[in-house]
């Protein structure tokens, strides 16, 4: 599923453009799935008409390498999958944003609000300016590599170990549904021999 191409257009033509769009249509839900922007394209900075308002916009598998996104409004976006190399994401809104399965090597962070972002399977290890109170606002997951100095807090800790007693919860609970089942099977038919002298019952 690619975004809209619509969307896009107007996208393309600048924050500037993007902004007033949003501002007439307040309550649309931007899809810019599987974007791929040329390089002047990315700078949506406050440099080139930003920051720039992608709140709640579809950005699924988008291709944003180098992308100038410096206080962008990126509140419960969905960037899972994307590609965010190189990206400036300083002091960018991503609260209650989805960065899972994300590339973001060298990904600058600065000043990023990441309260409830979902970190959950990203490679954070050669992201840049994190810290860990940010870490700690954010929601991440035994997958969740992070930089050299830096350690997953202890609530990720304790909903990866929510998750482990779970599955082993269901595991556990397997036979004995197993079982239950079979004792409430109906009994083995009886069958009937015709052999000469007359019916004889057999189990």
């Amino acid at each position: 599923m690619s975004g809209d191409s619509e969307h896009i257009d107007i996208l393309r033509r600048g924050p500037q453009a993007w902004n007033a769009w949003r501002r007439q249509h307040p309550l649309a839900i931007p899809n810019l799935t599987k974007i791929r922007l040329s390089v002047s394209e990315r700078q949506m900075g406050p440099m080139n008409g930003g920051p720039i308002n992608l709140a709640s916009a579809r950005l699924r598998r988008a291709s944003l390498r180098f992308a100038t996104l410096s206080g962008a409004n990126l509140e419960g976006a969905d960037l899972s999958g994307a590609d965010l190399t190189d990206a400036r994401l300083d002091g960018v809104n991503l609260s209650n944003a989805d960065l899972t399965d994300a590339i973001l090597d060298h990904a600058d962070f600065a000043g990023a609000k990441l309260a409830g972002l979902v970190l959950c399977g990203a490679d954070l290890t050669r992201a840049r300016n994190l810290t860990p109170v940010q870490l700690a606002e954010a929601v991440g997951d035994r997958l969740t590599a992070l930089p050299p100095g830096l350690e997953a807090p202890d609530s990720w800790l304790r909903g990866s170990l929510d998750l482990v007693e779970e599955q082993a919860a269901v595991a556990a609970a397997a036979p004995t549904t197993k079982l239950e089942v079979v004792k409430t099977q109906s009994p083995k038919p009886r069958r009937v021999s015709w052999l000469i002298g007359g019916p004889l019952q057999t189990a």
